[in-house]
């Protein structure tokens, strides 16, 4: 997997000729969440987060364009019921490197997706008002995640977009177990992310 992200990345930018080059910049909010299988927890709650990014695209056609998504992100979760746990929330900080493909549907816009890498930076938990830096990481330190989302251009050089991203893999790098210490298999953990943005482009 982590080879054919680097061909991806390879690809996007080694196309020429009549390719042109923009750069993109933006931010805005993720609405991220965990989804458990096969395993009991407290109630979660959604949590909302914050993005910024940077995003070379080249045009390949009038309608096609490849480019590479660089995100620095917070993601996380809440529990519903505080007092379930002493933990009461997750906060994951990552570096998402993400290439994408664009089709232009019609003028104003624009359909992508694509698979990318994301890179944490930081793991923080909430103990009453307090977030702590986490000793001992419960999540896998990279993570391969999917995207798919649409872009509107409302006027030049201005985007807006959303899009869904989720975990290809185990969002949580941990051995599951009941009461009594016997191993819960099969247990499923993904985390999802809504992402809504605001983009403008500088060349």
């Amino acid at each position: 997997m982590a080879r054919l992200l680097v061909f991806i990345i390879f690809l996007t930018f080694s196309f020429s000729g009549n390719a042109q080059l923009r750069i993109h910049a933006g931010g805005g909010v993720n609405f991220s969440n965990i989804d458990f299988k096969n395993f009991q927890t407290p109630k979660v709650n959604s949590a909302t987060n914050y993005f910024i990014s940077v995003r070379p695209e080249l045009g390949i056609t009038e309608s096609i364009s490849v480019g590479l998504d660089i995100q620095y992100s917070r993601k996380g979760y809440n529990f519903d019921d505080a007092n379930a746990d002493p933990i009461s929330g997750y906060r994951f900080q990552y570096l998402d490197l993400i290439p994408q493909a664009q089709l232009k549907v019609f003028k104003p816009l624009s359909l992508f997706g694509g698979i990318g890498l994301g890179i944490r930076t930081s793991e923080r938990f909430k103990i009453g008002e307090i977030w702590d830096q986490a000793k001992i990481k419960l999540t896998k330190p990279t993570e391969f995640t999917y995207v798919a989302g649409m872009r509107f251009y409302p006027v030049k050089k201005i985007s807006i977009h959303a899009q869904f991203a989720g975990t290809l893999g185990q969002f949580f790098d941990v051995e599951w177990t009941d009461a009594q210490g016997n191993i819960i298999p099969n247990v499923s953990t993904k985390l999802n992310n809504i992402q809504v943005g605001l983009g403008y482009q500088l060349y």
